[in-house]
Order: structure tokens, then sequence, then C-alpha cells
């Protein structure tokens, strides 16, 4: 199985530009813009790739890569909203980082460039920017004018869950079970709070540590997580000794018994995904090509159109009804 999957990986690095629609030019500049607003932004905080790269992921498993993620509030929705949902609200990053961007695309193509688009190219540009691959974003979104927080709470992924109910989460929004993997592995990079794997660490069953997670890791990850302890809101690598890398340790780390949370051991754990777990701990190179391909099927998730979106002014608010009739176009 892994010489197949390495063949595929070798089809798809000579493939994947050109079988993936070439980005409009409708907007020369605007990728350039994503590129050096997310790099910039990455200076100054070398966790933000991790951030927008999660953005993209909510945003997309609710109502479709739109962009919902980023109202603030919508006319029928209220404040409502999916950015307000649990698994959400202080705790996805990156909307100032979006709003900069499309800030200084709209000062020189103004009414072209969609927020769903923006996203979409800076999750890719904050990979590469760790070591990801580069791919062609497929672009040409429309931007969402519903957003919905019981929606979101609903479909969201939540670290507690097992592998039946992530399935059902992927399959929702037309993702294979080899997509959950392969995009699973976007956690080599980022951080996690302790809120959302203590259960593992003290209470697990009977009062005791998950048996499954690393006794050594386990010692480690309490010293941090204390209970009443210190930091309200203490946070660890969702990656073991590699969180600013965009590489395949997530995966060995899994096989070690070194995942963070419930959602990333029972990828290794179950039957139907263990098998491609251990080939992409072995092959680096195949995850990058593997996660861009499942990457640009998550970003094809239920595009809007003209006939049900918009191309927004500013990324936290839904047009007004004159600049819906001027910004229709989306694409980069």
């Amino acid at each position: 199985m892994a010489a197949r999957l390495s063949l595929l990986a070798c089809c798809l690095l000579g493939l994947i530009t050109a079988t993936i629609a070439q980005i409009s030019l409708q907007c020369p500049p605007a990728e350039a813009i994503i590129r050096d607003t997310v790099f910039q932004n990455f200076l100054k905080d070398p966790t933000s790739p991790a951030g927008l790269l999660r953005l993209h992921f909510h945003d997309c498993f609710v109502e479709g890569c739109d962009a919902s993620v980023m109202l603030e509030s919508t006319p029928t929705d209220g404040t409502d909203v999916e950015r307000f949902a649990d698994g959400n609200n202080n705790s996805v990053r990156g909307f100032e980082i979006i709003d900069e961007a499309k800030t200084r695309i709209e000062a020189v193509c103004p009414g072209v460039v969609s927020c769903a688009d923006i996203i979409a190219v800076a999750a890719r540009d904050s990979s590469v920017i760790l070591g990801g691959l580069f791919y062609q974003v497929p672009t040409g979104r429309y931007d969402g004018r519903v957003s919905n927080r019981t929606l979101a709470n609903e479909r969201l992924a939540s670290p507690f869950e097992n592998i039946d109910q992530l399935k059902r989460k992927f399959a929702n929004v037309g993702l294979s079970t080899q997509d959950l993997v392969l995009l699973s592995g976007g956690h080599t990079i980022g951080r996690t709070k302790c809120r959302f794997f203590e259960n593992r660490l003290y209470n697990f069953t009977g009062g005791l540590p998950d048996p499954r997670l690393n006794a050594e890791y386990a010692a480690a990850l309490r010293r941090i997580c204390t209970p009443q302890g210190a930091d309200p809101c203490p946070t660890v690598a969702l990656d073991r000794n590699s969180e600013f890398s965009f590489d395949n340790a997530y995966f060995r780390n899994l096989v070690a018994n070194n995942g963070v949370l419930n959602s990333d051991h029972v990828l290794v754990e179950s039957s139907e995904t263990s098998g491609l777990v251990r080939n992409l701990a072995q092959d680096p190179n195949l995850f990058k090509v593997l996660f861009a391909e499942s990457m640009i099927n998550m970003g094809n998730a239920a595009w809007k159109t003209r006939a049900n979106g918009e191309i927004r002014r500013k990324c936290s608010a839904v047009n007004t009804r004159l600049t819906t009739e001027v910004g229709h176009i989306a694409a980069v």
C-alpha cells in the first residue's frame, strides 16, 4: 500500500498545478498581497499560520467555504453567528489578518476579491511558510450572507469525538476518510488549550489517565496542565517537539501514542485509518502532497454563487444592497 501511495504522490506532484483551475486575472496583485500579509504577521507571531489554517477549516465545515465564520452579525441571524459558536469563540484566530489583506486588496482592486478566497489562499500560504507544499488554490468563491451559530455547534468537529463521529462530519462536506486523516495532519503546527484534553490526563476512566497515552508524555502534560494552576488557560503543542515545522512528525507522534487530542489518537487506533497514519509517518513527502490534495478538496465545499452570495466590502459584515450590486465578481 505504501508503494501505491508513493506512486500517487509522485503523480500528484506533476499534476497538481495542471489540474487545478488557474487563478483569475481579476486582481493580479491579490495573491502577492495575501502572501505578504501572512508573512508579515508570521514575523510578529509565529503561531499565526496555524490560526489561519484552522480558520479555513472552520469556515468550510459550516455552510461551505464562504467566509461566514468572519461575520460579526447578519440581518437574519443577528449576533447568533458562527464566530461565537462553542468551537470558535475565544479559540479561532486570524480574523484581523484576513481583514488586513482585504483592506490592502480593496485599495487596488475594489469589489472583486471575496473574503472566502482570501481565507483559502492565506491557509495555503500559512502551510508553505512552515514547509508545506505550494499548490494552486481554485478561486471564484462568493461570500455568504448567512452565519448560524447553532449549525456551527453541530457541524464543527470536536476534540472529544470518536472516529465514526469524525467521519460523519467530514462526509457532511463531501470529504472522505482519507481526507479526514490528511487534514488532521494540519495539527503538525499549532497549539491547543489544556481544557480540550485534560480528561485524558486526570479522569479518563475511574479517575485514572487515558491508558492509550504514552505515560511519559502524559506526565509531562500534567506538569503543564495542572488543576487550578497559576495559568488559567495553558496551551501545549499539538505536535510534540515540532510545532513550527510543517512535516509528518504529527503522524510519527500518533504512532508513538503521543497524540494530544482524543480526535488525534483515534486515527491510529481505528483499523480504517491506522494503515494510512503509519504510511504517512514513514514518508514526509507523501504527507505534503496528499495534504495539498485534501486541502483543495475541502476548499471546494459548497461554494456560493452570485445568486446566493456577494463580494463583501468588509469581511465582518454583509454588504448593503448597493455594494452587493457593485461588488459581485468573486475571484482572486
